[in-house]
């Protein structure tokens, strides 16, 4: 009966070893796999904007990621026909695209503005970022 106490619990504590072996590995393959939610996604508040070229910058953007990456810009007017109903209009977009922890300063120190969309009508506007990996942006739509 002791004997097949002992064998009992010998199993056990190979188990045990076994499990924690696999949750170890496991772990060490999920590092090394990047982060499917690193997404860098940004809704700006509204802009009163009057009618013309609407522009992106006047400030930094830096992917800070670990990899080339493409950030999107899309602009959006703010249609509303009554206080309680609007609807978001995209009215266009542009991607800038940049190599790990590479910046830029459009409207600054001699970098061009970056062009959204020409030919807009006055009114209320956004913009959303979004990129697959991390970027800090300091810049803003205007006229």
């Amino acid at each position: 009966m002791m004997m097949q106490q002992q064998v009992s619990a010998d199993r056990g504590n190979v188990m045990k070893r076994a499990y924690i072996s696999v949750l170890l590995m496991v772990a060490l393959l999920v590092s090394f796999v990047p982060s499917a939610s690193a997404a860098f996604s940004y809704t700006s508040p509204i802009y009163n904007l009057s009618g013309g070229t609407i522009y992106f910058g006047n400030g930094v953007i830096v992917n800070t990621g670990q990899y080339y990456d493409t950030l999107t810009v899309n602009v959006y007017k703010k249609e509303c026909t009554t206080t309680s109903s609007c609807t978001n209009i995209w009215v266009g977009s542009k991607t800038i695209s940049l190599s790990s922890q590479q910046y830029t300063y459009p409207g600054a120190s001699g970098a061009p503005l970056i062009p959204i969309v020409t030919g807009t009508a006055a009114g209320q506007y956004f913009y959303t970022l979004s990129a697959p990996g991390s970027w800090h942006v300091m810049a803003s739509i205007h006229n």
